[in-house]
């Protein structure tokens, strides 16, 4: 995909606001402990992760995955392929527990299915070109996200 994820991140972002403001469907209240464990919780993911490409000295520009120069497997990429975008998607869901509106779960939805089908899959599709069985077995053994599991070991493959 095209687009990069932080941008695709911050569009669902506003249109998870536009949402709350004009197709609310029901109003909730989340305790403000609740949003920001939920935050911490994303971040926790998404930092880590970012620092041990850092550390591997590979891209980290989900733009160019051919430009990969090591697998990283280690540390946080043990439990999800994926932790950026499972840190990008649990701060979302915060933002959507602060907004306090049921229509903002659309925008959760939307990036989810977005950066699962579009952005993950062309990823992994030039991970296999540039790693090949390493990456096969890595993908068999480690889920797309967390706990999600298919047939082949791989999460909505």
């Amino acid at each position: 995909m095209n687009i990069p994820p932080l941008a695709q991140l911050a569009f669902c972002m506003v249109m998870a606001s536009l949402l709350a403001a004009f197709v609310p469907l029901a109003a909730f209240e989340t305790p403000t402990w609740l949003i920001a464990a939920t935050a911490t919780a994303g971040a926790l993911f998404l930092l880590p992760a970012v620092l041990s490409f850092i550390r591997h000295k590979t891209t980290v520009n989900p733009q160019s995955p051919e430009l990969a120069s090591t697998l990283v497997t280690d540390g946080i990429y043990s439990v999800t392929r994926n932790p950026m975008y499972v840190g990008m998607l649990i701060i979302l869901i915060a933002f959507a527990l602060w907004l306090g509106a049921v229509g903002a779960v659309l925008a959760v939805v939307a990036f989810f299915l977005t950066i699962d089908r579009f952005q993950i899959r062309g990823e992994e599709e030039a991970l296999v070109r540039t790693f090949g069985k390493p990456f096969e077995d890595y993908a068999a053994c480690v889920p797309r996200w967390l706990f999600i599991r298919t047939k082949r070991g791989t999460s909505h493959d």
